[in-house]
């Protein structure tokens, strides 16, 4: 799909090579997302787009850019990186293996990381992917969805295959929450990334 709405005049790529399929797009599951918070504020649903992808493919910086930080979010995000941009920031978690240092500036489609094998839970397993995010000047971290936007809209994205139901629907399947990725309770005092 090449969505190319451009609404900021934005043309970001795919942080994958090749082909990919969209797990858990944005806004999905807000019953789920709706149990964490995000700044104290309670999500509204799914805060980015989740991409299947092979444990071990490169993750490529989605526009040219700086790296702000690399960090590990343990029991959430896992590892992940953040871009700055002149536009924003763009969010790369479930991560493994930074080629990258936090200060370096990246160009667009550069390899910055891989991505990390599946996560299993008691109750499923959700495949290995890439949790991609941004977001585009002014944010308000405060808003339900961290300050972040819907990437889709501003990604060239001609093969990814957005077929599955971006919000609403799966929502009502028994059980699938169950085998999504888990994010972590927030803390008093905890820095969101």
């Amino acid at each position: 799909m090449s969505s190319q709405f451009e609404p900021e005049g934005l043309y970001l790529a795919l942080p994958l090579e090749g082909e990919s399929r969209l797990l858990q797009g944005w806004g999905a599951h807000s019953a789920f997302y709706g149990g964490y918070t995000y700044n104290g504020v309670r999500l509204k649903g799914h805060i980015g787009l989740d991409l299947a992808a092979p444990a071990g493919a490169p993750v490529l910086a989605a526009d040219a850019g700086r790296i702000t930080e690399i960090n590990v979010e343990p029991g959430g995000f896992g590892r992940y990186i953040k871009i700055e941009h002149s536009w924003g920031e763009s969010f790369y978690a479930h991560i493994v293996s930074p080629v990258v240092d936090a200060g370096q500036s990246v160009k667009r489609g550069q390899h910055i990381a891989q991505v990390e094998a599946g996560r299993r839970r008691s109750a499923g397993a959700f495949p290995a992917h890439l949790h991609f995010a941004v977001r585009i000047n002014p944010y308000n971290r405060f808003d339900g969805w961290g300050g972040f936007s819907d990437p889709l809209p501003y990604l060239y994205a001609p093969t990814l295959d957005v077929a599955v139901p971006q919000t609403g629907a799966e929502d009502e399947t028994p059980g699938y929450e169950e085998g999504l990725p888990p994010m972590l309770a927030e803390r008093p005092g905890m820095r969101r990334p």
